[in-house]
């Protein structure tokens, strides 16, 4: 093994010996009040002052590496990469009330430690000459080397006794399309077939300027509506450019969500949904593509359900049939987790993938297949350990047959 893993795994471990709540919001489960609830700290006494007046916030730094003999080449490749992320909320109106409006925020710094961080892990770096694992995918891409950033700005408010939520402002797109209990990379899944859009959904950068709407029709359906700005980017010193894009380029990504849930307290976890997805054209000023030379559209499906009080089996995946922003032309995922294995805040998740690549992405339709099992460990208030695996059989841009994968992530919080 090489020596940063081990390096890597002492300073994981080291931390640790220093050191299931679902919320009835209209998002998945690292959207920041989601985030913040389910953190089950100790709160000192000014932060229960402020708690008073409005404002809650965490802190966290998440660190996490990967390795693997199977180079798109045959050599052993391996990256790492840490996030430092400030996050929180000043609710504003309403507080003695269901209907809420305040100001969410969330900026992160975004670091490798390695030649390349794990966003390139998978075929990125071999498209700039240098060995990943030649795998038509992503594992762990919100492990970047982008520097400061602003993932969250904007105002979020309740109407309706809690059964409307409309958004306006900097938000990250993932937060409300597809959203489903182990989408968060912080916690849950590594590769992102098994996060939002199972790799089938043609996704913008996050920090884009936004309108998102979610809303209860009835007791069990809901539905969630999104548009946002395609040109837009999260790095902290062209965050604002936004406004000129949004009202100026008109490419947006556009989003709609159609669900039936058991409760509104469960909505990203007892939940069917379907989502349509569409993206513009986006290029970058010297006339590259960023995110697709054409329109691009297609159809995601999400089923979860909690079988049992600790097991929650889903089936996720989608359909891209027209352009070239996803990756994948189809994507199945199918899986379960089980949370409380071992301890109340430990988690267990286990899935398997089968993705046909997106031709007018890649010149081909092959596929390939992923298993990956984690377990998320939590000691104490403050610090969670993730060793995860993977198998890829087939990769389709490697030489290799078989590809494995070994990964590592510590989450340190307050």
């Amino acid at each position: 093994m090489n020596m940063w893993f081990l390096t890597l795994s002492i300073v994981i471990l080291s931390l640790s010996v220093m050191g299931k709540t679902f919320a009835a919001n209209f998002g998945g489960p690292d959207t920041v009040g989601n985030t913040i609830a389910n953190q089950k700290t100790q709160r000192l006494t000014w932060r229960e002052q402020l708690t008073a007046s409005g404002v809650t916030f965490g802190l966290d730094y998440n660190v996490m590496g990967l390795t693997s003999p199977n180079g798109a080449q045959g050599n052993t490749v391996d990256s790492a990469s840490g996030v430092l992320r400030f996050y929180g909320q000043w609710d504003l109106v309403g507080r003695n009330s269901t209907n809420t409006g305040g100001l969410v925020w969330k900026i992160e710094h975004r670091h490798a430690f390695t030649d390349y961080a794990p966003k390139q892990y998978a075929f990125l770096s071999d498209l700039n000459g240098k060995e990943g694992l030649g795998y038509i995918g992503m594992i762990q891409p919100a492990y970047s080397d982008q520097g400061g950033r602003m993932t969250n700005f904007h105002w979020k408010q309740r109407f309706n006794s809690d059964k409307t939520s409309l958004i306006v402002g900097f938000q990250d797109v993932t937060d409300y399309v597809d959203a489903y209990a182990l989408a968060s990379p912080w916690t849950g899944f590594y590769n992102l077939a098994f996060q939002t859009g199972s790799g089938a959904i043609g996704l913008p950068d996050d920090g884009l300027l936004a309108l998102s709407v979610g809303h209860m029709i009835i007791e069990n359906y809901y539905l969630i509506a999104g548009v946002a700005d395609a040109n837009g980017r999260s790095d902290i010193n062209d965050i604002f450019d936004g406004f000129d894009s949004f009202f100026n380029d008109n490419d947006y990504f556009t989003t709609l969500e159609l669900g039936w849930t058991v409760s509104q307290e469960q909505i990203y976890t007892d939940n069917i949904h379907l989502t349509y997805w569409h993206i513009d054209a986006t290029f970058n000023d010297d006339g590259s593509v960023r995110h697709s030379a054409k329109g691009s559209q297609g159809l995601n499906y999400s089923l979860s359900y909690f079988t049992t009080p600790q097991i929650m089996p889903f089936l996720r995946g989608g359909f891209s049939f027209q352009g070239d922003a996803a990756l994948y032309e189809t994507s199945i995922s199918v899986g379960f987790g089980y949370f409380g294995l071992g301890s109340d805040n430990n988690n267990l998740g286990v899935a398997l993938n089968w993705s046909q690549a997106n031709e007018e992405s890649w010149g081909t339709d092959d596929s390939q297949t992923v298993l990956e099992v984690y377990y998320n460990m939590q000691f104490g208030d403050y610090f969670q350990v993730t060793p995860d695996f993977q198998w890829i059989n087939g990769p389709i841009l490697s030489r290799e047959s078989n590809t494995y994968v070994f990964g590592l992530r510590g989450r340190l919080f307050i």
